[in-house]
């Protein structure tokens, strides 16, 4: 963060500085908490920088049937950002909502009425490196901050947006384990890179939609990360990520940039070999009592 930002705590963990989280960050988890259940919700939960555009383009299409996008972006039903919470209240059903807020804070009528989840995992790593520049592009960071300065000062530290990756995704592994209902299914950003027919339709066997062969392809190539991108520049309304942006101290100073590649393995043009063992060392110690598979290539 640039010097002069004061960091948001909550429950022990930095938020993003987000207008509502800014105003009251506790009001407003709260209300995430607190948020009426609709018949046939899903919410998207990822630590930030794991490919929630994406996986919410995908989700979108598949409960519609169709490779259509819609016309909204995600950020209009992120639920810790958008100004007013009250907006998804009167959204027809089935709603695909996002989150980054930890399973803890999820909407208690949604887990109490087993609402379905889509819990995405991304190699930490390259989320370093896809949150480094987000920062830069939102002007959160210096625009002198090195990787590695952002790497060990930000990521590795108490200032890093949600907390730890490393407690953020054992939380979500630990209410998998007593997920005795299968209301959540965890999905690799890897995977999903590697093989989209196969995860796209795994996603909607678990999302009860059926769909040929050619519309799962369809849905495929038009979540493909270049179209995606096209998308965003001619077709969505981004009006709402105007909304979330404020100019306060410590605030996203500027609408970051969304689509900047999209790859698995981008770490390896931006961790030295030294930055890459050292991190490999916390992760294991972290880690040591995870079954967490994550893939780094």
């Amino acid at each position: 963060m640039k010097e002069s930002d004061e960091r948001i705590v909550f429950d022990g963990m930095t938020v993003p500085p987000f207008a509502p989280l800014k105003k009251n960050a506790k009001e407003r988890f709260e209300e995430i908490r607190n948020l009426e259940y609709k018949e046939d919700d899903v919410i998207l939960t990822t630590f930030p920088k794991s490919g929630t555009n994406w996986f919410w383009e995908i989700i979108c299409m598949l409960l519609k049937g169709k490779a259509e996008y819609v016309k909204e972006a995600k950020v209009s039903v992120f639920l810790e950002a958008i100004p007013d919470l009250n907006v998804v209240h009167g959204l027809a059903s089935p709603r695909a909502l996002n989150t980054h807020v930890p399973y803890r804070w999820l909407p208690k009528q949604h887990l109490e009425r087993n609402g379905k989840i889509v819990h995405v995992i991304r190699n930490p790593k390259d989320v370093a490196v896809s949150m480094y520049y987000h920062f830069k592009s939102s002007g959160n960071i210096n625009d002198d901050c090195h990787f590695k300065t952002f790497l060990e000062q930000i990521f590795l530290s108490a200032a890093c947006p949600m907390g730890s990756w490393f407690d953020y995704e054992k939380e979500f592994e630990q209410a998998k384990t007593t997920d005795k209902d299968h209301i959540i299914l965890t999905v690799h950003y890897e995977s999903m890179k590697k093989n989209p027919i196969e995860e796209t339709r795994r996603l909607g066997k678990f999302l009860n939609v059926e769909l040929s062969d050619q519309q799962i392809a369809d849905i495929v190539d038009k979540c493909s990360f270049q179209k995606l991108r096209h998308a965003a520049e001619t077709f969505k309304d981004l009006s709402h990520r105007e909304k979330i942006t404020d100019t306060g101290e410590g605030a996203i100073r500027k609408p970051p940039n969304i689509y900047r590649k999209g790859e698995i393995g981008d770490w390896k043009n931006h961790f030295t070999v030294a930055m890459s063992e050292h991190f490999d060392t916390i992760f294991r110690e972290k880690m040591k009592d995870s079954n967490i598979q994550v893939q780094f290539e």
